[in-house]
């Protein structure tokens, strides 16, 4: 089992569109207590199957998508907390985790 991690921040970022949390697609910046990042792809499945609709997909392949029900922050923390609960293969499958040099 892989060692508790810390969540030290989460944050919505480039919410698109802004107006409407239930139909929206975001990043999610997440900072972990030992200094590791991550930018996790969120989307709702409408705001999703209305992308592929539009793009005129057939498949898609690509980043892991946060689905969440909506935009909500108290939402995305419950989602990323549970795949922060025992370790970093969830998050690490959403992004490869980076530092900031100070």
């Amino acid at each position: 089992m892989s060692p508790k991690l810390r969540v030290d921040a989460i944050e919505i970022t480039d919410a698109e569109p802004a107006q409407s949390p239930g139909h929206c697609s975001a990043a999610v910046q997440v900072s972990l207590a030992d200094g590791r990042q991550f930018s996790l792809l969120a989307a709702t499945p409408s705001w999703f199957a209305e992308a592929f609709e539009q793009a005129g997909l057939e498949y898609y392949f690509g980043p892991l998508v946060l689905f969440v029900r909506t935009m909500d922050l108290g939402l995305v923390r419950r989602a990323v907390t549970e795949m922060a609960k025992d370790g970093d293969q969830w998050l690490c499958r959403h992004d490869t985790p980076r530092t900031t040099l100070s």
